[in-house]
């Protein structure tokens, strides 16, 4: 295997690893409220203003916004949930009710439009010696924010899962994802654990944005492309399974980057979504995800 083909592929675990990232709270909040958040992307950028403000206003270091930006976007997707989502499910008795769906792409629009209002359309990037810091061994090279990404990313799913698998509250997500009205029989309070699921899903989302400030620039449709993204990695990896939305993302991630040595940088997106529809037609329930009724 050669030099390049071997640098890309390290890229593009890297970078597949924060997709992964990225895709993870959707893949979270399906799996447990059965909706489809629209307003994913929106959350990102989000994310990423509020890291480009807290290293730019606050001065700190890049890596010290993720666990602030992590904190925002939980307490923003408490209070979504709270206030507003949770009053369509009252209102509606269907198991996935679509006026969650049609709220969340209003919420989308609203917010890239809202936010184009106040920062304005130009893109944003933060400066920081840290960004440009290489990591160097043999022959490859990676950056440090590559590298952290992949650490981050990674560290955060195996904390996740561990949380849905080892604790009581995690127990009971997974329970209520599983059979809502079986554990609401066992004492679960579906609408609390509604909140909090969709909080987390956007805590790992701020970590994810707050990771992606140091490799993209900020502007108030950043996050419509790498939400388009997360989407095709949960139905890859398995709608609903947190394992598989970071795996899915690892190929998504090594595709477009080693796809690019052979093909035209479009071309690889074509492929991308070419194995999105044969998945989504040959195994539904994606790469890694388990056959159910």
């Amino acid at each position: 295997m050669s030099t390049t083909l071997i640098q890309a592929l390290l890229s593009g675990i890297a970078s597949g690893a924060l997709y992964g990232l990225i895709a993870l709270g959707l893949s979270l909040q399906f799996g447990v409220m059965k909706i489809i958040n629209f307003a994913h992307s929106a959350f990102l950028m989000l994310a990423m203003y509020v890291s480009y403000w807290l290293s730019m206003k606050a001065g700190l270091h890049p890596l010290l916004t993720l666990p602030l930006t992590a904190l925002a976007l939980f307490a923003i997707g408490y209070l979504t949930q709270r206030y507003l989502i949770d009053a369509i499910y009252q209102k509606e008795i269907a198991r996935e009710p679509i006026g969650v769906l049609i709220f969340t792409t209003g919420l989308w629009i609203f917010m890239n439009n809202a936010m184009l209002t106040i920062a304005g359309p130009d893109n944003r990037t933060v400066s920081s010696p840290w960004n440009d810091g290489l990591l160097i061994f043999s022959d490859y090279i990676l950056t440090y924010p590559q590298v952290a990404s992949l650490a981050v990313s990674a560290l955060a799913t195996a904390g996740l899962v561990g949380f849905l698998k080892w604790t009581r509250l995690g127990r009971a997500i997974r329970a209520t994802g599983q059979d809502r009205e079986a554990a609401g029989v066992l004492g679960i309070n579906s609408a609390r654990i509604f909140q909090l699921s969709f909080a987390i899903g956007l805590l790992v989302l701020g970590l994810a944005g707050g990771l992606l400030l140091s490799l993209y620039p900020v502007n108030p449709f950043v996050g419509d492309v790498f939400g388009m993204r997360a989407f095709v990695i949960v139905v890859l990896g398995g709608i609903g399974s947190i394992g598989g939305a970071f795996w899915g993302g690892i190929l998504v991630g090594v595709l477009e980057s080693v796809g690019s040595q052979f093909m035209p940088v479009t071309y690889a997106e074509a492929l991308i979504f070419g194995l999105f529809l044969a998945v989504l037609y040959f195994r539904p329930a994606g790469l890694f995800g388990v056959e159910k009724e």
